[in-house]
This record gives C-alpha cells, structure tokens and sequence, in this order.
C-alpha cells in the first residue's frame, strides 16, 4: 500500500496571524506533505517538497504589490482560475510526489486548484476560515465557481457551525460539510499567575474585529478601575482609530498597542493577563469571523473572554460560564461586562478555569488534527 501523502496550499505559510496554517503543515501528516504557494516559506519553516510560485492572488504591501493585486483582482473576478502553466506544474508536483489528498487553505484557494486537483486524480478538501465564506461569495461569478467547487470537492472544512451553515446555504451538500476548529496547543497556552486587572486583546486591527470598539468598552469603565490595563496586540488599518479612542479616553500609557508580535509574545501576554475581551462584529462588507483561533488560547491559558455573540464566538464561549457575551456594537454592554470581571476578580478566575476545561475536551490540537487525518484517509 502506498503511504499517504498530504498536499497542503496556500498562498503565504508565513503570515504571522496565521499560525493555525503553519500548524496544519507541521502536525497533519509530519514528513508525508508537500506544499504549494505563490509565496515560498520562509527559509528554514519547514523541510518539505515546496511548489511556489503559483498565482493564487497574494501580493507583497509595497505600492506595486498593491497595484498587481488590483489588476489581478479584475483578471480574477472575470475568470477565476490558475493560469494554465500554473496548472501544468501544479498537477505535474502531486503526480511527482505521489499526493494522495490536497487541502487548500480559503475557499478562493480551492477553486483555483480543483482543475489540477481533478487532472491529477487526487481527492480535494478545502479549509474556509472566513471571509471565503461570507464575503467572496457575494460576487456572482465565485458563487457559480462555488458549486463548482462544492462538486468537485471530496469534503470541505468549517471552523464553527456558522460558517458550516453558510456554506451548506451557497450549495455545498450537508454530507460533504465537516465542522472542525483549529485546535490550540494547551502546552504553550497554559495558566499562570496573572496581573489583577490586566485585560488582554488579540488580532488584526481590522473592521470585523473592530478593536476601537474594545478600547472604547475599556475607557468608559477605566475611570472605575484605576489598577486596570489594557493591552491590544495586532496590526492593520485600524491602529489610528484605536490611538484615537485612547486619546479620547485620556488612556495614555494604560492601553498599549503593541502591533504585530510573535505566537511566544502573545502566549506570554496571556500568561499575565486576567480578563480577555474582543469585540468582533459583522462588517458592512459582510465579513465575518470563523472562530477566532485567539479566543480559544485565551480559553486554554484561564482567562475569562468578554467578547460578541458573534459567529462561532458564541459556540465556543459559555455565557455566564466561561465568559460574558454582548451583542455586536451594544458598547455599553460590553464595557459592563468588563467592570464585572474586573469587580469580581474569584468569578472571572473561576469562568477561566471553566474556559480551559471547555478548550482542552472540544479545541484541543490534538483532536483537530486526528478529525482531519480521518477525515482525508491520511
């Protein structure tokens, strides 16, 4: 029998808020996967086979990068599929390497390669996580390239209920639609001995994640606690909107933005933080969250999650029981739940340690990888 060999895609495996891509690289399938991407890895992220080079519509932040993404935006809204060389190579690496499944990261991913999938006799799955489920479909022509993709896919994967329900909604069978998070690693995010009114965000400055918001929940109660602190790590478009919320408040040195910081950073943060708050909300855009990977380590190293009953937030967070959930934009809610967990520091202990109980048996790594091993036939 010959040994199963997983082809992984995606069009970056080095963005640093995409730790659960590199994670799927390094513990589905260790020595039995090979890669392909428009962007090479990094030098020294992993020892496998690596096809780069394949336009799947990434592109660099420097001005020129912008600009050959528009171009290849229209190109792509008028025919979304990989160029034929591409396709060539594509096919000819999984013949070369004996592939035996290919899981594409993002749905715009899966559909363009499903014709080099198909040509290379090789079974498809493709990984949503969000917006390729609630914003791309929105274009009429990649919700026809959508059934398509549902068609040729052997199974696809959702992080929440919610996005499997939208999925299922644009036309992918039931049958075809398996609902698995991205677990968390409880070894690095683990409790520790936290800072007494130290709250904690994590993620992109970016309008589904509506950072401002949080920071504006934080500042109406800060007058209340003065101990309290607020500390947001991310970057994105959003970071002068939140300095002008900070600066509203008279925050000063009790909310720091800390930008883009590495997963060790972010596990360390969370080792001293006593309350974890995020704020997600549906864009006018329509984008929304899958299930925010950040939650779930905030759940596994003890903290209680004020956040929005948002997505799959609301499947993983227990309200009343392993955090506090407002509705999306209800501010003041969520700024009241902050000053209870701050008030009632033995209750938010005691909603955390429930937290990690709740990670640990429903979004562990371990269990995540072992359904999509089964799942794949790997």
């Amino acid at each position: 029998m010959n040994q199963a060999v997983l082809a992984l895609a995606a069009t970056s495996f080095n963005k640093p808020s995409e730790t659960f891509i590199r994670d799927h690289a390094r513990m589905i399938a260790p020595g039995q996967t090979i890669l392909l991407s428009q962007f090479a890895p990094d030098v020294g992220l992993f020892e496998y086979p690596v096809l780069s080079g394949l336009d799947l519509g990434g592109h660099d932040d420097s001005p020129v990068g912008r600009l050959v993404k528009v171009r290849r935006d229209w190109r792509r809204y008028l025919a979304p599929e990989l160029p034929t060389a591409d396709r060539t190579r594509a096919v000819a690496f999984l013949r070369a390497h004996g592939a035996t499944a290919l899981m594409a990261e993002y749905g715009m991913n899966g559909a363009l390669l499903s014709a080099s999938a198909r040509a290379a006799d090789v079974p498809l799955f493709v990984h949503f996580h969000g917006f390729d489920a609630s914003v791309v479909p929105r274009l009429p022509l990649w919700k026809r390239r959508y059934r398509r993709l549902f068609d040729d896919a052997a199974g696809v994967f959702a992080p929440s209920e919610f996005i499997a329900e939208i999925l299922i909604g644009l036309g992918c069978p039931e049958a075809k639609v398996n609902v698995v998070p991205c677990g968390i690693d409880a070894d690095r995010f683990t409790p520790s001995r936290p800072i007494p009114g130290r709250v904690v965000a994590v993620g992109r400055l970016v309008a589904k994640k509506a950072p401002h918001l949080t920071i504006e929940a934080f500042g109406r109660v800060a007058g209340r606690f003065p101990h309290a602190r607020l500390d947001v790590i991310g970057a994105g478009p959003l970071a002068q909107r939140c300095r002008s919320v900070i600066a509203k408040y008279d925050l000063g040195e009790r909310v720091r933005l800390h930008g883009r910081q590495s997963h060790e950073f972010v596990a360390s943060l969370m080792r001293e933080a006593s309350v974890f708050a995020q704020h997600s909300v549906t864009s006018m855009f329509g984008d929304v969250e899958g299930l925010p990977v950040s939650v779930l380590e905030a759940m596994a190293s003890s903290l209680p999650v004020v956040a929005t009953r948002h997505s799959g937030i609301a499947e993983a967070v227990l309200d009343g029981e392993t955090g506090i959930l407002v509705e999306e934009r209800d501010v003041g809610a969520m700024a009241m739940a902050l000053a209870a967990m701050l008030e009632q520091p033995e209750r938010a202990q005691a909603m955390g340690r429930a937290g990690r109980v709740r990670a640990l048996e429903h979004y562990s790594q371990a269990g995540s990888v072992a359904s999509l091993r089964r799942i794949m036939a790997l």
